[in-house]
């Protein structure tokens, strides 16, 4: 997905919303402000929203002075969510369609994202998981996934965010059961970029008793396929099918040149619930192509 301007005042408002998180000073916000602005005026538009975001990032992270600002929040909501694991299990044990039901679960822990305008709290991220019984996908191509997981062997599974880690390895666990030869790689970001996860969030979920956990490389929040490791790009074109979490890799892989790519995600961006014909706050199940 390529970078529309309405793109540019959100990535302006993640630099304002930082400086502001970390209280650093108005004449310092001004400078780095000023830096984002000129680096935004040199970028590649054709290219995608979160591919500009690691440059603004890397500014944002020079003037804060730390290259994980939200590491402290991120291990919050990463405790919060692992605190009601077994209330979330149950949501699905509960459930007429447990497939269902984990998948959409999976896709609300998408709410949890820091880069967005909405204001993240843990009742408002725990009001959504009660919906889940009442929301339906709005794009709805879970039976082909379901279809596809049942003959594949191997399955990439590229994580976003913190806190939704959870409802990834509950998913993953679920998919584990219902295929139990299915060989599972969970993909991390290389470094740290806003509150996306990492090796360290891998861990802290451990999320390796249920997957092989691999960083792409590479510090984007999405997956820029051109920059991740040779290892994790082989990893990707050779996984019999992939699933991609959060609205950062759908905006990286819509359109990428291999079959069988599940996006999954909440479409918390208005510019992408238009794009794909959808109200935002949608959740999503779509196949690449």
């Amino acid at each position: 997905m390529q970078t529309t301007l309405s793109c540019i005042p959100c990535l302006l408002k993640q630099g304002i919303k930082i400086a502001e998180f970390l209280d650093i000073d108005d004449l310092k916000s001004e400078e780095m402000m000023r830096e984002i602005l000129d680096s935004l005026k040199k970028e590649n538009y054709k290219n995608s929203p979160p591919h500009l975001a690691k440059s603004v990032y890397s500014i944002i992270y020079k003037f804060a002075g730390t290259n994980d600002p939200y590491k402290e929040i991120k291990k919050y909501y990463n405790n919060e969510i692992l605190k009601i694991e077994k209330d979330l299990k149950k949501i699905i044990d509960n459930a007429p369609n447990k497939f269902n039901a984990a998948l959409k679960l999976a896709i609300t822990g998408n709410i949890i994202d820091f880069g967005t305008e909405y204001s993240i709290t843990k009742e408002f991220v725990l009001s959504k998981f009660e919906e889940v019984h009442e929301k339906k996908l709005k794009i709805d191509d879970s039976i082909k996934m379901y279809k596809k997981l049942k003959d594949a062997k191997t399955l990439l599974y590229l994580g976003d965010n913190c806190g939704e880690i959870v409802t990834d390895k509950i998913f993953i666990e679920h998919l584990k059961n219902i295929f139990p030869n299915l060989d599972i790689t969970f993909g991390v970001r290389g470094t740290p970029i806003i509150n996306d996860i990492t090796l360290e969030d891998a861990k802290m979920v451990k999320m390796e008793e249920v997957a092989t956990v691999l960083d792409n490389g590479d510090g984007a929040p999405g997956t820029v396929i051109e920059n991740v490791s040779d290892n994790f790009k082989q990893i990707f074109y050779n996984s019999d099918i992939v699933i991609a979490k959060g609205q950062g890799n759908y905006e990286t892989l819509s359109g990428i040149d291999r079959k069988d790519v599940y996006m999954l995600f909440m479409a918390k961006c208005d510019v992408v619930a238009k794009k794909i014909g959808v109200e935002p706050m949608s959740l999503i199940c779509m196949k690449n192509f």
